[in-house]
């Protein structure tokens, strides 16, 4: 999200006596958020295609994570629910107030035309995946009548989350869409998604933030959220939402260490096994869930420095198969919970090698 930022990646119809507690719960959620920064021209598109009349049913928000994405999908919502009436919507933004009767309803999980497709919540973690039942809700959602004969408004954050059964069951609804209904689907990883989910879908491309951009988000949040994760924006590439979260789930100096060892060319032994060992044990659930979305933005941005070098284009080409190997493997570990230490070590060994190729 931005300023608000993407959280981690249920159902919420939105009825907050319907959840159980979420650990993506707070303050710097996405629906509360006012303010976007950066994507100026996204928000510009979304404005024109809403006012023209042919709105399109399925929009993909797609880019890094913690860039924003889920932030403009609650803007659009938000929008769309307080504007039903196209022609008369506002033309310069997308911004409804926090005080508003739709925003009020949003942030409160109220609001009876928005639904939320979601990874639900089991206990203080998340499920990995988003599966058929859950998927299947929006079916049932978009089956009802609005509200005043407006709109109803589905958000999945994220898309890649939901596996085949449930991609598919998303699809029946996707390819048969009622009047005034509207899909706003929030991905990170496009490439995971079913094609023909996304060729029902309007591809709108996010990209990182910029450096001013980024403090500007940051400077936007709540009083008391902090501001230690102004430091980290380098490491974080254009995303606040992954700069906030390495300050705050102590994966900062975990990564730090990595960086540093990186940077120096080679990942030595004795940093592999202490990283890994920051990473493992009881409490540390987010920290290897940030660190890991860290160390993929470092990858994709090395492979893409490398082959943007002639003499480096075989390095890049190693290194973007090591990010593919490595993901996999990280999906793998957090779905059958594997043994953290081994799967860190593994990449370190992976990332080595593909930066001597």
């Amino acid at each position: 999200m931005e300023g608000g930022f993407d959280t981690p990646g249920a159902v919420n119809a939105m009825s907050a006596d319907e959840e159980d507690p979420d650990p993506r719960e707070g303050p710097l959620h996405p629906r509360h958020r006012e303010a976007l920064f950066g994507h100026g021209a996204a928000e510009r598109r979304l404005i024109d295609a809403y006012r023209s009349g042919r709105f399109h049913h399925a929009w993909l928000l797609t880019g890094p994570k913690g860039i924003g994405k889920a932030t403009l999908a609650y803007r659009l919502a938000k929008y769309i629910l307080r504007y039903p009436e196209q022609a008369g919507a506002p033309a310069n933004s997308l911004y409804v107030a926090a005080d508003d009767h739709v925003a009020a309803q949003v942030a409160a999980r109220a609001h009876p035309d928005l639904l939320v497709v979601q990874r639900a919540a089991d206990g203080s973690k998340l499920k990995t995946i988003i599966n058929v039942e859950t998927s299947r809700r929006a079916g049932e959602f978009f089956s009802k009548t609005a509200g005043a004969e407006g709109w109803r408004v589905c958000i999945v954050d994220a898309a890649e989350d939901m596996n085949i059964a449930a991609a598919n069951a998303l699809l029946k609804t996707l390819e048969e869409p009622p009047a005034r209904s509207v899909f706003i689907l929030v991905c990170s990883q496009p490439g995971r998604l079913l094609r023909t989910i996304r060729s029902r879908c309007i591809e709108l491309p996010l990209s990182r933030l910029s450096s001013e951009d980024a403090r500007s988000a940051l400077d936007a949040l709540p009083e008391g959220a902090g501001r230690d994760p102004l430091k980290a924006i380098g490491f974080a590439q254009g995303s606040p939402g992954l700069a906030l979260s390495f300050a705050e789930t102590g994966a900062g100096a975990v990564f730090a260490r990595f960086a540093e060892a990186a940077q120096r060319g080679r990942i030595d032994q004795a940093t592999r096994i202490a990283i890994a060992n920051g990473l493992y044990g009881k409490g540390t659930d987010d920290r290897f869930s940030r660190f890991c979305d860290l160390l993929d933005n470092w990858l994709t941005h090395a492979a893409a420095e490398a082959a943007r070098s002639g003499a480096h284009a075989a390095t890049g080409l190693a290194l973007a198969e090591a990010h593919d190997a490595i993901s996999r493997s990280i999906r793998e570990t957090n779905a059958l919970n594997l043994d953290r230490r081994l799967t860190m070590l593994q990449a370190f060994e992976q990332i080595d090698k593909a930066r001597r190729a």
